[in-house]
């Protein structure tokens, strides 16, 4: 009998351990769920944060395409100007040649 009450004492201790360490397993288990549950969240933050990044990098590109053609179109322009102002002093030069011309005529016919 007493070595039954040894034994039933030792598997009263052994059962008393094992419910002590399952307790702390499941308070492990339950703080390891609450950690997923932040980092969870945290993924969905930094999707969200990446979602925005990326919208932001579509409108800039867009505004840097657009910024492109703007400044190719004052570049055409300019070169039309440059070609115009050349003509321009053709046509002074080439003005400037026949009023010589016409004052000289002019002064011909003075007395």
């Amino acid at each position: 009998i007493t070595s039954l009450q040894i034994g039933s004492r030792e598997a009263v201790t052994t059962m008393n351990a094992s419910q002590v360490s399952s307790e702390e397993s499941v308070e492990v288990a339950n703080q390891a769920g609450a950690r997923l549950v932040s980092v969870t969240q945290r993924i969905v933050e930094i999707d969200g944060m990446n979602q925005s990044v990326a919208a932001a990098t579509e409108e800039q590109t867009a505004v840097v395409e657009t910024l492109n053609v703007d400044i190719n179109q004052i570049n055409m322009l300019n070169q039309q100007g440059v070609v115009n102002l050349n003509e321009t002093l053709k046509d002074c030069d080439a003005l400037s040649q026949q009023a010589s011309r016409l004052k000289q005529l002019v002064d011909s016919f003075k007395i």
